[in-house]
């Protein structure tokens, strides 16, 4: 083995037919000025030695295997399709002569991978450009924009990610480290966007050293680059989370499991597909006037006034009741505003919703998300209870589904995992290692800002937040993120399940509301709040 290439040796668990040192396929690269690559002095090896047959040799074929870009495309397409017909998650790349000398082949296995990596050249010969990229549903597309970043396609829902400023020596590798850091965050449990973004970091990283040496490094891979202006304040998440670890079994302590009025009743057949439909409308139940929040959604159903979330799951169990099949796919699929508007009425026979034509957009994409994926989604619950890590398996299919995917936080979708793992029913049951990530909404933000484990270190930012002006997403994201950060780490401190720590700061909302002045005294934080009062949640709809 190469010197260069001998760290390998220690990384690699050889599995399969062995060769000699001159078996091994390789070329050089070169670069011009324009950054276009020449490859040549191409040395084949073994590769045409190589068949799809020789897999019946290996004892344990994997859940997912990535399937080099051959220097013949046709033998790359062959062993997608085996691995493919074997049950295993197929992952794919591309290069630039490959493209262009058999664009149809190559073309075909884009089709075939569950995830397929591109550049912008690439995707230009084989898409027309990043814009025609879009993939099948429940497939995965990444197209690197070198220094620009990187687009992700779930299926034909597209995420533009930045790049990661760097100091380029050496670009070898750079799409490989995508390909690789992309691919490992997915399998670990990201979003594909979220896992796109320490993608972008480890790539710029690779192109700051000469040839392999900065994949031989032991510290932890690189993290994206962060929004300085909000931050975890770690003394503050370490007080809180002293506290929650006391109040275990308390009423101040209690995961919630999701039954009574407002719910299906326990052992529904359609629960899970009910669930599943409800929560992913479950955000942004305020009203702003004059590009300020104004008040808290709030009306009456059934005789019952209901605030927000509580008018939503009202609201559903009406629909439901009164419109059997309702939410089944090919009912949200075909809703229309009016609608969806109708069956949001309140007793008055008005839509009390301050975006409607939204949460029936989210319907649809939804019921036809769940259409082209060919299932419902009380198979799909089902699907991810089968798994080792049924909560796990329940995000990674959600990543496809519309009204869940768009969110690389995930904050319904991990809303949603708890409220199934909760209920009586267990619909998906608890595994080691199996935690839900945090849940942030803008009550769990908002009591993130007040109790101090979010700090904002930006003036401009901190005065509109306590103005209650509307935001822009870059502003709700710097705050949300921090949020997000300090919440996991309230879990792992305290040593409570994620659906406890967010009920816990879901509750305070009673406590420190919006509306009104905070009541500290009743709060089960006091004593380990910074009771920055006049602090408020980023006004934007998530």
């Amino acid at each position: 083995m190469p010197p260069e290439l001998a760290p390998a040796l220690d990384r690699i668990r050889w599995v399969g037919p062995k060769v000699g040192i001159d078996g091994l396929p390789r070329f050089e690269i070169a670069y011009d000025e324009a950054g276009q690559v020449t490859f040549f002095r191409e040395h084949l090896g073994a590769e045409p030695d190589m068949t799809p047959a020789l897999l019946d040799t290996v004892e344990d074929i994997p859940e997912a295997a990535y399937c080099v870009p051959f220097l013949d495309a046709r033998l790359q397409h062959a062993f997608v399709r085996a691995l493919a017909e074997r049950g295993c998650l197929t992952i794919a790349g591309t290069y630039g002569k490959a493209v262009r000398d058999d664009t149809p082949t190559v073309l075909a296995t884009a089709a075939l991978a569950d995830l397929f990596f591109c550049n912008a050249d690439e995707a230009g010969v084989l898409f027309g450009g990043v814009d025609g990229a879009a993939t099948r549903p429940g497939a995965l597309r990444f197209v690197t924009l070198g220094p620009a970043g990187a687009t992700v396609f779930q299926g034909d829902h597209r995420t533009d990610l930045p790049g990661v400023p760097a100091n380029a020596l050496d670009p070898t590798g750079a799409g490989d480290t995508f390909c690789g850091t992309t691919v490992a965050r997915v399998l670990a449990g990201d979003h594909p966007a979220e896992a796109t973004r320490r993608a972008t970091a480890a790539a710029a990283q690779m192109v700051e050293h000469l040839g392999p040496s900065a994949l031989w490094a032991t510290a932890p891979a690189p993290e994206p680059p962060t929004d300085g202006r909000a931050r975890p304040d770690d003394d503050a998440v370490d007080r809180l989370a002293r506290r929650i670890s006391t109040l275990a079994g308390t009423g101040g302590l209690r995961s919630f499991d999701f039954t009574g009025d407002l719910f299906p009743r326990v052992g529904d057949p359609h629960a899970a597909g009910w669930f599943t439909a409800a929560t992913l409308q479950q955000f942004g139940f305020w009203h702003e006037r004059d590009g300020r929040y104004d008040h808290p959604m709030i009306a009456t159903i059934g005789g019952h006034q209901r605030k927000g979330s509580d008018y939503l799951w009202a609201h559903y169990l009406r629909w439901a009741a009164t419109e059997p099949g309702s939410l089944d796919p090919a009912h949200q699929a075909a809703v229309t505003d009016a609608g969806w508007s109708a069956a949001a009425a309140d007793d008055g026979g008005g839509d009390p919703y301050p975006a409607s034509g939204t949460y029936a957009a989210l319907a649809r994409d939804y019921g036809r998300s769940l259409h082209a994926l060919g299932t419902t989604a009380d198979e799909l619950v089902a699907a991810a209870a089968a798994q080792d890590r049924p909560l796990h398996a329940l995000l990674r299919l959600l990543d496809h589904v519309g009204g869940y995917r768009e969110d690389p936080l995930r904050k319904k979708a991990a809303l949603l995992g708890v409220i199934l793992r909760q209920r009586p029913e267990g619909f998906l049951p608890p595994a080691e290692g199996d935690d839900a990530p945090p849940i942030v909404d803008y009550h769990v933000q908002r009591t993130s800002l007040r109790t101090g484990i979010v700090t904002v270190e930006d003036d401009d930012l901190r005065r509109r937040l306590a103005a209650r002006v509307v935001l822009p997403a870059a502003d709700e994201a710097a705050v949300r993120r921090a949020a997000w950060t300090a919440v996991a780490a309230l879990a792992e401190r305290s040593g409570r399940d994620m659906g406890t720590v967010d009920w816990f700061l879901f509750q305070m909302r009673h406590r420190c509301p919006e509306m009104t002045e905070p009541r500290c005294a009743e709060c089960p934080a006091l004593g380990a709040c910074h009771q920055r009062t006049g602090l408020f949640q980023p006004v934007h709809r998530t």
